[in-house]
């Protein structure tokens, strides 16, 4: 069932992408003639995120200990510090004028709420374990809070509006690929443990529009799904979860 946060959520970001944009366009940005070409762009944007519960598998093996919490939900706090946030580079072709090849550092974080009371199944302490109960009652603390850190490598497309708000705006698509560098932070039966590491792949679509505002200067906005599974070290052993999220997202760029 959708809450009623992800639809408030979900029409923010319609609006951002489909409403603002338009509006933005009717107003007069400057008096530069820039025009979006070949050559290098970059940009930075906030925004804010929602992952999908996800079911977290707990492996001990010198406690002999292996559990699955079955549809865990991970908050984002994106807008608390240390902020959600991207930037990118990258550089469009003279020919095709409208694709390009980036680079993009998202920092996106999850966060388990240990009270909330999830299905548990497996084997605790070689003692077999199936039933509901509260997630700290086991895992005090599952959190990405320093990032997930995303280094995604994108292939980029963009075409011009012409018939909208005088040429101004341009619809924007990519997808990329790359690794994550997340930072675990976990406490297991009153045991604590955090650490950088080298995390799995991820990969993200995304589509959004830009607004231009000044000679190179444009607001963007933008929609994105990333989707990876990570395998993080937590004391005696690891924790698995599938992260799949929504982003909605809005900043500012450059094209040189």
């Amino acid at each position: 069932m959708i809450s009623v946060q992800k639809v408030r959520g979900f029409c923010i970001v319609w609006f951002v992408l489909c409403v603002a944009p338009s509006a933005l366009g009717q107003t007069n940005p400057g008096t530069g003639n820039h025009d979006e070409s070949n050559g290098w762009v970059i940009g930075a944007y906030l925004g804010g995120a929602d992952t999908g519960n996800t079911h977290l598998t707990l492996i001990q093996p010198d406690l002999a200990t292996s559990l699955v919490f079955e549809n865990v939900h991970l908050n984002s706090r994106s807008f608390r510090p240390p902020l959600y946030y991207g930037i990118r580079g990258g550089y469009f072709l003279e020919r095709p004028s409208f694709l390009g090849f980036e680079a993009e550092f998202v920092h996106l974080k999850v966060f388990a709420d240990p009270q909330q009371r999830v299905r548990v199944s497996g084997v605790l302490r070689n003692v077999a374990l199936n039933g509901e109960l509260p997630l700290g009652d086991i895992v005090q603390q599952y959190s990405v809070s320093h990032g997930v850190n995303l280094l995604l490598f994108n292939v980029a497309a963009r075409r011009r509006i012409n018939r909208v708000a005088d040429g101004r705006l341009t619809m924007t698509a990519r997808a990329g690929l790359g690794p994550t560098f997340p930072h675990t932070e976990s406490r297991i039966e009153g045991q604590g443990q955090e650490q950088y590491e080298f995390g799995r792949l991820v990969w993200q679509v995304s589509g959004g529009a830009e607004v231009r505002v000044w000679r190179g200067m444009y607001l963007l906005s933008e929609y994105k799904f990333t989707r990876t599974r990570q395998n993080g070290k937590v004391p005696m052993g690891t924790a698995e979860s599938l992260l799949r999220t929504h982003q909605g997202v809005f900043g500012l760029g450059y094209y040189f």
